[in-house]
């Protein structure tokens, strides 16, 4: 646990000195020199040179050997997939990603999955890649290690993605469901606003879900699917969606409902992308905008049940339909939350944009790989060679 704790910290601090460990930790000067000593014998820790502290004092700094080692992030999505190498301190040195036609096997997508992963471990260079953590639709079940249904497209629940992925790329790979994975990116950047508190992360893409975190913990249900609010209906007797039930949240306002619904509306012949949609948002088309606007109405019921159901402290939105036009979302999310919550619970609730404005899946999917890492450095780090 100190290990862990002294990692963590040197991950947030970037570079500081063994007393000011000793002092954010409140561990024993001792304590830390023999943290710091072993870490540095097994490479995760690098001395930088002098520091200068307090009264002018100078110490030795140090810090994570960030170009020593890394991990692999990997997302899975519907229509795209996007590999990236990260440093320990959860920093993209590099990413790709590629489109995909959802009537593409699971198959077929995971040998280009593959394929860019080995990729970038083949151009990693003298740093040694620890790890690969893996972020996919849900519902995926923890217990069987397969995605349960990913809407729209068959066969992924015939895939082991983690054993696949182990055996091709020969290190542990960590999976966990995207919007879980969301949420644990947004904790990673700012772990101390949200310690103490609940916060829901909402993905708004190709499907929707929420990643749930209670005082730093994932809450992940019984068989690892808690947070599927993409099939929670919003209208009874709306049209039955493929999980078997009828009016589900994702069919209203995911990136892909956005894009049909946009077409739709524009009338025969329209056959636009989701690029091209939201920008036609962007450009305040009004038909692309009402549509968006409408996406947002739907959105904010699925958020008011989770509000009623889990009374978290923060709801964060993210995700492609949130990157669209990220203020308007939230200003007409927020008036519609307003207007039909309990006036004490919504005084108690915040509501904001994901702080990872890029790819919060895939930022998230190596956090995932990291937290494993640094709460285990041992088992890690002692196999390898000492790296100067």
């Amino acid at each position: 646990m100190n290990r862990e704790l002294v990692l963590n910290l040197l991950r947030k601090e970037g570079e500081c000195s063994r007393v000011h460990l000793a002092k954010m930790t409140q561990l024993k000067q001792a304590t830390i020199t023999h943290i710091i000593n072993d870490f540095i014998t097994w490479g995760v820790v690098k001395e930088t040179g002098f520091l200068t502290g307090d009264k002018g004092r100078r110490s030795i700094g140090i810090s994570l050997n960030n170009d020593g080692y890394g991990v692999l992030g990997i997302r899975i999505a519907r229509k795209n997939y996007s590999v990236g190498l990260f440093d320990l301190s959860g920093t993209c040195i590099h990413q790709k990603r590629v489109n995909i036609k959802m009537s593409q096997s699971p198959e077929t997508t995971m040998k280009l999955v593959l394929h860019d992963s080995k990729a970038l471990l083949a151009d990693s260079g003298d740093r040694i890649i620890l790890a690969a953590g893996v972020a996919i639709p849900g519902p995926y079940s923890i217990k069987k290690g397969r995605i349960e249904l990913m809407t729209g497209v068959q066969g992924w629940n015939n895939i082991s993605i983690k054993n696949d992925l182990e055996e091709a790329l020969n290190i542990p790979v960590f999976v966990e469901q995207n919007a879980n994975a969301g949420a644990l990116a947004q904790y990673w950047h700012n772990d101390e606003q949200y310690r103490n508190e609940m916060l829901v992360y909402i993905a708004i893409g190709q499907g929707v879900g929420a990643g749930i975190i209670n005082n730093g913990d994932l809450i992940r249900g019984a068989a690892g699917m808690a947070g599927e609010i993409g099939h929670t209906s919003i209208n009874f007797s709306g049209p039955k969606c493929v999980c078997g039930n009828h009016g589900c949240l994702e069919n209203y306002c995911s990136s892909i409902a956005f894009t049909n619904e946009v077409n739709r509306k524009k009338g025969p012949g329209s056959n636009l992308s989701f690029q091209e949609a939201q920008d036609l948002v962007r450009k305040k088309d009004p038909v692309a905008t009402e549509v968006f606007l409408e996406s947002c109405d739907h959105l904010s019921v699925g958020i008011i049940n989770i509000i009623n159901s889990f009374n978290p402290t923060y709801v964060v939105l993210g995700d492609d339909m949130a990157h669209i036009m990220p203020n308007l979302m939230l200003e007409r999310v927020t008036e519609n939350i307003k207007n039909r919550l309990i006036s004490g619970i919504y005084e108690d609730t915040r509501i904001c944009m994901s702080l990872v404005d890029s790819d919060s899946m895939l930022h998230g999917a190596a956090a995932v790989a990291i937290r494993e890492i640094l709460a285990r450095p041992a088992k890690y780090f002692t196999s390898h060679v000492h790296i100067s």
